[in-house]
């Protein structure tokens, strides 16, 4: 855990401040460049680039290390020294970062110095790049007549067994307790880069619920193990998507979806590449919720990305459309939460978890984490109907809103709960 670093104020008399920091440095003694810590890079922030939102900006440092200080300098000014790693912009809580907030500053052109000491000797690196909080943010949330929000969901389920996330067939029982709550576009099943038994996940995702939700469908990338690849003139989708792709593009275009995401994104990658090339105007209609495509505090990933790791390269691109200038996409990281909800729902949330084993009870319970049935791909919708998303951090950064989903989930749990007892028929 990185100790706090004292936050010298962003503007007015903290420019004071700030400008004594630099003047003290100025007199240090010249930096020794053998014992001189060296500054390998910094993250989050990059020369030329474009912040916004809630980022999260690290110095990766080698060598021994008495402080590294973050000064900001531009339309507002700030300070931060942290005195052991990580090494974050704003500090962390238990080795995870707290985030920096760029919507508190002002938007325009800043520069980042970053000075890594130890004594006398000292190394700086500087990067350059703007805050715009202002303009390209996509304005999506689209709801039907009755103002229920629109959702397409693309889940990896497979059959019992069947190779795959058994928590989506958890997942979907309890959106299909909540299907009144929705305007349900498409269920997408088999949406995964795993070789499954697409058929027979289709077939069963149908019997199972096709009583409460409607459109369920096979992806048209079931089972593709290459994915999605690039966003270059060369991606064949881009002349002929796949007939799923080619249909979650219309249904964007026609009003805009939120996307809830519960396995690799290849298929929405594929969706927002095309209205990239084709329609960028359109691509601030699509939300894209997704759920652990990344570790979060607590949940260490073994060296695994989660979603992620099923299909990097969907990842990768749909991270960068998030953090545009403009024509932008936004891409709410929800991260472990729902996992932690299904974790603690029963006892630090107080909630009656138990689920009577009939009707979708019997999905409900097929399969449990600490007694709880494990539907931690459901914080993607829960979050839409116990108070929504917002103030959620939507350029995609990984972890912020953990935390957050987390306790609003938690605070919902015995409602949830009872909901779900409620609607098993």
């Amino acid at each position: 855990m990185s100790s706090r670093g004292a936050g010298v104020g962003l503007l007015g008399t903290a420019g004071v401040l700030v400008l004594a920091a630099a003047a003290a440095w100025g007199t240090a003694p010249s930096a020794s460049a053998a014992a001189a810590p060296t500054i390998t890079a910094i993250t989050g922030a990059t020369d030329g680039g474009t912040v916004r939102g809630v980022t999260v900006v690290q110095a990766k440092v080698r060598g021994a290390t008495d402080a590294v200080t973050f000064t900001l300098s531009g339309p507002s000014s700030d300070v931060w020294t942290e005195r052991s790693a990580p090494y974050f912009f704003h500090g962390d809580h238990n080795g995870a970062a707290t985030g920096w907030d760029t919507n508190r500053i002002a938007d325009g052109r800043y520069t980042l110095t970053v000075r890594a000491a130890r004594g006398a000797a000292a190394t700086t690196r500087t990067v350059i790049f703007t805050v715009d909080n202002r303009s390209g943010a996509p304005t999506p949330d689209p709801t039907d007549a009755a103002g229920r929000p629109s959702v397409w969901v693309l889940s990896d389920m497979s059959v019992p067994g069947g190779g795959t996330d058994r928590d989506d067939i958890v997942t979907l029982a309890a959106l299909s307790a909540y299907a009144d709550k929705f305007a349900v576009e498409r269920v997408v099943v088999g949406a995964t880069t795993v070789g499954i038994n697409c058929a027979k996940a289709l077939d069963y995702a149908r019997t199972s619920f096709g009583a409460h939700l409607p459109g369920i469908t096979l992806a048209s990338t079931c089972a593709d193990g290459d994915g999605f690849t690039t966003c270059t003139a060369a991606n064949p989708w881009l002349r002929q998507p796949p007939a799923t792709v080619e249909a979650l593009v219309a249904s964007i275009r026609a009003g805009g979806l939120t996307v809830l995401n519960w396995g690799p994104m290849s298929e929405i990658a594929g969706a927002v590449c095309w209205l990239e090339h084709h329609a960028p105007a359109d691509l601030a209609k699509v939300r894209i919720v997704s759920h652990w495509t990344d570790p979060s505090p607590g949940y260490p990933s073994g060296g695994q990305a989660y979603n992620c790791a099923k299909d990097q390269s969907a990842c990768d691109y749909l991270h960068q459309a998030a953090r545009r200038a403009a024509n932008r996409i936004s891409l709410v990281e929800l991260g472990g939460s729902g996992q932690r909800f299904v974790d603690e729902a029963d006892d630090r949330c107080a909630a009656d978890t138990s689920i009577p084993n009939s009707g979708l009870g019997a999905l409900l319970n097929v399969t449990k984490d600490a007694g709880t049935p494990d539907m931690s791909d459901g914080a993607t919708f829960l979050l839409l109907v116990t108070g929504g998303l917002e103030g959620y951090a939507d350029d995609g950064t990984d972890d912020v809103n953990f935390t957050k989903g987390f306790q609003q989930l938690c605070v919902a749990a015995p409602a949830i709960f009872d909901h779900l007892r409620a609607h098993l028929n």
